[in-house]
C-alpha cells in the first residue's frame, strides 16, 4: 500500500462582347419585281375553335389537372411517411453513446459500464501494488462491467511521483483521462499497470504514452491530449478528491460505498453479494 499526501502542486507543467451576326436586306431586292406571293396573315384576334377542337382541349386539359393532382398528393403522402420514419427512429435508436457517458470528473472517476453496483477503484500507475490488485481483478471487473453488473469508477491519482525520475504517476493518471474522453479506459488502464515501470526509475515519456494510445485504437485527438498536458490539472484535482474523500494510500476500492480489501476474492464476495 502507498501512502498518499503527494503535494500535486510540485510539479508545473469579365468577357468582352461578341459582334453581332448581320442580316441581309428584306424582301430581297427584286422580289415585286418577280411577282413572289406576299405572305398572307389569319385573322387577328384569331376566332374560336372549332367546338370539336374545344372539346379536344379541355380533355386535354382536365387530364393534365388530375396528373397535376396525383403527383402533388402523392409528393405529400411521401413527406409525411418522411417525417415518420424519422420520428421512429428517434424512437428506436434512443439516446446517443455520447450523450450516455458522464464527462470526465476528477471527484467521480473514469465510469465504465452502467450496472447496479458501484465499485471505486482508486491507483497509481507507479504504484506496484495496484499493478498487483489489477492482476487478480482485470478479468472479474471486465467481466461485471460486460455483464451489466456493476459500474466501474477508475480514480487516477498521483500519490507517489516521487518514486518516478520523470513525474510518472501523473503523466500516466493524464493518459488516462485523455484515454476515457477516447472510448478506451479499460484498455489503457490494464495496459499501463501490466507494464508498469520499476520504482525509481524514469516511465515512458509523453511520446511513448501517446504511441501506446495509438496501437490501442486512439487517434490524433489522444496524442495532441497527452503531448500537451491537457489533463494534469485534472490529475491535481483527482487527487485532491481523493485525500478529501479519505483515501490514504493505493490500491483502494469500496463496493457500493464501502471499502473493502483489495484482493481477488474480496471483491467478488463484495460485488456478488450486493443487492
Amino acid at each position: 500500500m502507498y501512502p498518499g499526501g503527494e503535494d500535486p502542486n510540485r510539479w508545473q507543467q469579365g468577357y468582352g462582347q461578341q459582334p453581332q451576326p448581320g442580316y441581309g436586306q428584306y424582301p430581297p431586292p427584286g422580289y415585286q419585281q418577280l411577282g413572289y406571293p406576299q405572305p398572307g396573315y389569319g385573322q387577328y384576334p384569331p376566332g374560336p375553335p372549332p367546338s370539336n377542337q374545344r372539346s379536344h382541349i379541355l380533355v386535354i386539359t382536365g387530364v393534365a389537372v388530375v396528373l397535376m393532382l396525383v403527383v402533388v398528393g402523392f409528393a405529400a403522402i411521401m413527406i409525411v411517411r418522411s417525417g415518420d420514419d424519422d420520428d421512429d427512429a428517434k424512437k428506436t435508436a434512443g439516446p446517443s453513446a455520447s450523450s450516455t457517458v458522464p464527462p470526465a470528473s476528477p471527484r467521480d472517476g473514469l465510469t465504465v459500464g452502467s450496472g447496479p453496483v458501484k465499485v471505486d477503484v482508486y491507483v497509481d500507475y507507479q504504484c506496484p501494488p495496484c499493478a498487483t490488485f489489477e492482476a487478480g481483478t482485470e478479468s472479474a471487473l471486465a467481466g461485471y462491467v460486460g455483464s451489466n453488473r456493476i459500474t466501474l469508477a477508475i480514480h487516477p491519482v498521483a500519490f507517489i511521483d516521487d518514486r518516478s525520475k520523470n513525474r510518472y504517476s501523473t503523466r500516466a493518471a493524464a493518459a488516462m483521462a485523455c484515454a476515457y474522453e477516447g472510448g478506451k479506459t479499460l484498455e489503457l488502464h490494464g495496459h499501463l499497470l501490466r507494464n508498469q515501470p520499476p520504482e525509481d526509475t524514469a516511465g515512458p515519456t509523453d511520446e511513448q504514452l501517446a504511441g501506446t494510445g495509438e496501437t490501442l485504437g486512439l487517434g490524433a485527438a489522444f496524442r495532441q491530449c497527452v503531448i500537451k498536458g491537457e489533463k494534469v490539472t485534472w490529475v491535481r484535482d483527482a487527487t485532491s478528491a481523493a485525500q478529501s474523500a479519505g483515501v490514504r494510500s493505493v490500491p483502494a476500492a469500496y463496493v457500493n460505498g464501502k471499502e473493502i480489501d483489495t484482493e481477488a476474492d474480496d471483491l467478488t464476495k463484495a460485488v456478488d453479494g450486493a443487492p
